[in-house]
């Protein structure tokens, strides 16, 4: 018995998309491999599979749609990873033609479909942050990626909460850099709500550990705007100066605890925390200065090379003699 006709195209268009696939399977772990040439390869691999896919019949299903889109997002990470300012703007343009894509998409049917609609508002806004474009622009596609992920088709995303902790993270980031009152009061909500997330989690994963450090470190940054122009007697201020050294001995303990497991990888983002914990206990709080000077010195609560870090030694004989002026 001779097969349907529509059974022999059907077959066809797996066998043909089943192709576009390998290809993209060969893209993604090209896009892990850290020689310098491999984003090109990677790059060639996603345009062929886009090429394959383009041709296929994609008004009669929404998973030929979904793998289009996929492999314009894939090649504008594979864009941006080559870097330069016309790769960029490709990149750009490629994440707008797979947010088309998806945008066709019945987004209650299956998870996948919001999960990668919302990472794709979430990229745009920061490809548009790497092309310089004004901050505002990223604000908006951070905006579209919490309204997806907040949408009852959503609900289903297994990762939901920490794909919203990572896009708020980012858009605290963004708010910051906006700098208005409402924006750096937004920007310390939200930081929040990312903390909020992640808080159980960051002790084990490093993965949460990150994005909880990163919203610190934004919430700080947005009281630091705060506090340069308020009034210290303020009782707005004093609240402020109490959520931002809790934001900072919270992080700063969140690392040291990394730090005695051998985790360095947060280091970095502690200097940053140290200085700004520094500046606030030195002009608010001079009388803990030498106890948070102590905690974060002390190689036994977290690790000799974290204790003796030059950046972090640098930071701490700068506001030893600041302190030393200003109150002897």
């Amino acid at each position: 018995m001779e097969p349907a006709a529509g059974d022999v195209e059907r077959g066809e268009v797996e066998t043909t998309d089943a192709q576009a696939s390998d290809l993209m399977h060969q893209g993604m772990a090209l896009m892990a491999d850290p020689r310098p040439e491999a984003a090109s390869e990677a790059l060639a691999c996603f345009d062929q599979a886009l090429t394959i896919r383009a041709a296929l019949p994609l008004d009669t299903s929404p998973l030929l749609r979904f793998g289009v889109a996929a492999c314009w997002l894939n090649r504008a990470d594979a864009l941006m990873r080559l870097g330069g300012a016309p790769q960029v703007a490709e990149a750009i343009r490629s994440c707008d033609e797979g947010i088309q894509a998806l945008r066709t998409l019945p987004l209650n049917d299956d998870a996948r479909f919001p999960r990668r609609l919302a990472l794709a508002h979430h990229n745009r806004a920061l490809f548009l942050q790497a092309q310089g474009r004004p901050v505002d622009d990223a604000i908006a596609n951070l905006d579209e990626a919490l309204d997806v992920l907040q949408a009852e088709h959503a609900a289903a995303i297994e990762d939901r909460p920490y794909l919203l902790s990572v896009v708020w993270t980012n858009l605290a980031h963004a708010l910051a850099v906006q700098g208005s009152p409402e924006s750096l009061a937004r920007a310390c909500a939200v930081a929040s709500q990312a903390i909020a997330v992640v808080s159980e989690a960051e002790g084990e994963a490093p993965a949460a550990a990150e994005i909880g450090l990163r919203a610190r470190h934004a919430l700080c940054r947005a009281f630091a705007q705060r506090l340069s122009a308020a009034q210290p007697a303020d009782p707005a201020t004093i609240d402020d100066v109490h959520e931002a050294t809790d934001a900072v001995d919270e992080g700063l303990a969140l690392v040291r605890r990394w730090e005695q497991r051998g985790v360095a990888a947060f280091r970095g983002t502690a200097v940053d925390l140290f200085r700004f914990g520094l500046n606030v206990y030195l002009v608010y709080q001079p009388q803990f200065l030498q106890e948070f000077l102590d905690e974060n010195l002390d190689p036994a609560t977290s690790s000799d090379g974290y204790a003796t870090d030059p950046d972090i030694l640098a930071a701490a004989k700068d506001v030893v003699e600041l302190h030393g002026r200003l109150y002897t």
